[in-house]
């Protein structure tokens, strides 16, 4: 007898049981906010993993990126721009989510890191405001970024310098920040600097430094340099680790009119042990680069394999105790009241006890006027970075920068 059941479908709303993996999950759909992700791809890419596996997870997010490119060159063929434009924007997100959870010393992280740079640049030539890729001179190299500008912006104007973290990439950024500010009317510049995801693609020579105020400060010089910039309405926006990218160059450089750290991160060995445990970074694994792989899964986890090759890559070590040595010279607590601009401090209420405690530091130390906004449950943005609500956490950016520079 034939089925003739009538059905709402077979997709299913289903996450993870890893922590990790559920919120790059939430990642994912938090950037469909701006058109980086639709819940119809990112749940049937979970439906072909089996449990909690981030092997089968990166290759079925890469399978889609595929998928999703090949029907945007289609569209493209036919003369169909904003399909294409759509099916690009997603493609470059499924490849960066991909990106995430690739061998950091592998071919594969610089494939799909470049495959979503190359989405997104195709997707920026169909969309009507300016998104200019740039190289910005830093030491005899070129950080990576984009400069954008509203399609009818004025002719010099509002300004946010944007800059990730540990692992976001400046194509993510779009999502997060810049389609928000450019509908708002702002320019935009996002970089990349030392150390991070997009810039390690093309200089993998270059490492974290916890002088970041030298990068930061030539990242403002070319902003300063571009005719679209109000030198007197620049801010400076981090996100994630970028928190202490901007913390560190705002007590450094007076140019910045306006500064937004989500989350402040003041003392990242401290942020880190609260990350990983204090008893963990009090007392880490003797566990070095050229060993970690031949470590059984039931004693290190792939997972944290892959956070730990990660963090090898980016800052320049190879063991677990450098790594944590390391960390200590990142470090902006003694300097925080030369921070005299206007400042706004975000952080989520479930973003931990010492991620609080640093926000809370940044607040009462800096010298000039500050606001903070602990975003909750409720608000359902309580995640780091607010993942999973950015309409609401770009609301709380760009009111607080219209109402401070209308002032």
């Amino acid at each position: 007898m034939a089925d003739d059941r009538v059905e709402r479908g077979s997709t299913r709303v289903e996450g993870f049981l890893s922590g990790e993996l559920d919120f790059q999950l939430m990642r994912s759909l938090g950037a469909g906010n701006y058109g980086g992700a639709t819940p119809g791809e990112v749940f049937a890419t979970r439906a072909v993993v089996n449990g909690d596996d981030p092997y089968a997870w990166r290759e079925a997010l890469a399978a889609m990126a595929e998928r999703v490119l090949n029907s945007g060159q289609k569209s493209l063929e036919r003369g169909h721009r904003i399909s294409a434009r759509d099916h690009f924007l997603r493609a470059s997100m499924y490849y960066r989510a991909a990106e995430y959870f690739a061998d950091p010393f592998g071919p594969d992280t610089v494939k799909w890191g470049l495959a979503s740079r190359d989405a997104f640049c195709a997707a920026a030539e169909l969309i009507s405001d300016r998104i200019e890729p740039v190289e910005i001179p830093f030491e005899k190299k070129g950080l990576p970024g984009y400069f954008m500008a509203p399609a009818n912006g004025a002719e010099r104007g509002k300004t946010v310098v944007v800059l990730t973290g540990f692992d976001g990439t400046a194509e993510e950024l779009y999502f997060q920040v810049a389609a928000a500010g450019l509908e708002r009317g702002y320019n935009i510049l996002i970089a990349q600097g030392p150390g991070q995801v997009g810039c390690l693609r093309i200089h993998p020579d270059l490492k974290f430094r916890p002088d970041c105020e030298k990068p930061v400060g030539a990242i403002l010089d070319f902003a300063l340099a571009r005719p679209e910039v109000a030198a007197e309405r620049l801010a400076l926006y981090g996100i994630s680790f970028g928190g202490y990218f901007v913390t560190r160059a705002a007590e450094h450089d007076g140019r910045i009119k306006a500064l937004i750290a989500n989350s402040p991160i003041v003392n990242l060995y401290a942020y880190m042990a609260g990350f990983i445990g204090p008893e963990f970074a009090a007392n880490p694994p003797p566990v070095s680069l050229n060993e970690v792989d031949e470590i059984p899964e039931n004693d290190f986890p792939c997972e944290a394999k892959l956070s730990f090759k990660a963090a090898c890559r980016r800052f320049g070590v190879d063991s677990f105790a450098t790594w944590l040595s390391r960390l200590k010279d990142f470090n902006a607590e003694e300097k925080l009241a030369e921070i005299r601009c206007p400042a706004l401090a975000m952080v989520g209420a479930s973003e931990g006890a010492e991620a609080l405690r640093q926000s809370k530091r940044f607040v009462e130390s800096v010298s000039g006027p500050v606001t903070e906004r602990v975003f909750t449950v409720k608000e359902g943005a309580d995640a780091h970075c607010q993942m999973g609500n950015l309409p609401v956490s770009n609301a709380v950016v760009f009111d607080w920068l219209d109402e401070l520079f209308a002032a």
